[in-house]
């Protein structure tokens, strides 16, 4: 917090209009409490940048990234989980002493969502579910709780709220996740209208539920990876890294209120294609089996049924029949001066875990053959 001798100082250069009132890096100004914070420390994570920051779904893929990302800039992170210590504890390193407050809450109460967000000037919400479960809907999650998460932020004056939605998402797909999406948008802007609306792509990464999938795929099943759609789905994946990088980003850029941000990959593929590149990768000799849709979508649903954490779900089938489609106008990696990494330059971190063990210590020698659409043809 501000020194009482600098105080005054920082309200004078605010009332004289030297610096924004909320987004200057230095001195930040809550608007609901008109307390007034500068930075302190050399910068870093042992320091003090005067914002603090709430993530919505912090112990989530996406989230954990973001709050490495806001910690190494010295902005405390309140990190609001449900589940048990163990999903939270690695947070703790990712700021300083002090800097990441563990919170317990529960979407559905209101009074936990507002002492979450009560003493923060960013609230991002990065909270969404892949297939839908006993105890939350797509529509309790996507649009019920980003509603709640969005009017109680606006209540207590947060100045700005990032809403991580999905690339797709469009009110009339077939997808009932990319549905609930698009709703979930319309519902944040109706309770807080400056929000940022901010859709990523498929998201690849450690813990991600792309090449894991694939790798569970090479390690279980004997006859092959299932294939649906001919392979042909044409999809842009993008590091988890870069769009967390960018995430933290708006916290302090004015250009992105009120508006969309698309966060895709560089390049794109067909989905057979990236099967394809998976299997060099990973030196296995195994083949791509075409499944139909239908069938695709029942041995899904019969094996959510036995699995407590399904590997597909029949919604996740139906996603891939969804081409990535970008949308003009909004805003990319390029307005943030972000150059995302492609996927030939990251998946030897992830697939290489699914080499065999001849072949773990096998050098990445570059992959002659060209993957993406403009070079392969169906």
């Amino acid at each position: 917090m501000l020194s009482r001798s600098c105080q005054p100082l920082a309200k004078a250069a605010l009332a004289a209009g030297a610096v924004p009132s909320r987004q200057y890096h230095e001195i930040v100004k809550r608007t609901n409490t008109n307390q007034v914070f500068t930075q302190r420390g050399p910068g870093g994570r042992s320091s003090v940048s005067g914002h603090v920051a709430t993530v919505m779904g912090c112990t989530g893929f996406l989230g954990r990234y973001v709050v490495n990302n806001l910690g190494k800039r010295g902005t405390q992170v309140i990190t609001p989980y449900r589940g048990t210590d163990d999903d939270r504890r690695h947070l703790r390193l990712m700021g300083d002493l002090g800097q990441i407050v563990p919170l317990r809450f529960d979407i559905r109460n209101e009074e936990q969502i507002r002492e979450s967000v009560r003493h923060a000037d960013t609230v991002y919400n990065l909270i969404g579910k892949d297939w839908a479960t006993k105890n939350f809907t797509f529509e309790q999650v996507h649009i019920d709780g980003a509603a709640r998460l969005a009017r109680i932020a606006k209540e207590e004056g947060v100045s700005r709220f990032i809403h991580v939605s999905a690339l797709n998402a469009d009110v009339n797909s077939n997808s009932h996740f990319l549905r609930t999406k698009a709703l979930g948008e319309q519902a944040v802007k109706a309770e807080f209208p400056d929000a940022v609306i901010v859709r990523p792509g498929i998201l690849y990464g450690h813990e991600d539920r792309f090449y894991n999938r694939l790798g569970w795929y090479v390690k279980w099943l004997p006859v092959g990876i299932p294939m649906v759609n001919g392979g042909k789905t044409r999809v842009r994946p993008v590091y988890v890294g870069d769009v967390a990088h960018v995430l933290a980003k708006l916290q302090y850029d004015d250009r992105a209120v009120g508006k969309i941000v698309e966060l895709y990959g560089p390049k794109e593929y067909h989905y057979a294609a990236l099967v394809e590149f998976f299997l060099d990768i990973t030196r296995r000799e195994k083949s791509a089996i075409p499944v139909p849709k239908v069938i695709a979508k029942a041995i899904a649903a019969a094996s959510n049924a036995v699995m407590a954490f399904p590997v597909i779900s029949p919604d996740e089938v139906e996603r891939l029949f969804v081409d990535d489609t970008p949308t003009p106008g909004a805003l990319t990696f390029d307005d943030f001066n972000v150059k995302p990494f492609t996927v030939e330059d990251q998946i030897i971190r992830f697939a290489g875990l699914y080499r065999s063990a001849e072949f773990q210590r096998a050098p990445y020698e570059t992959i002659l053959r060209k993957y993406t659409t403009d070079d392969v043809k169906l």
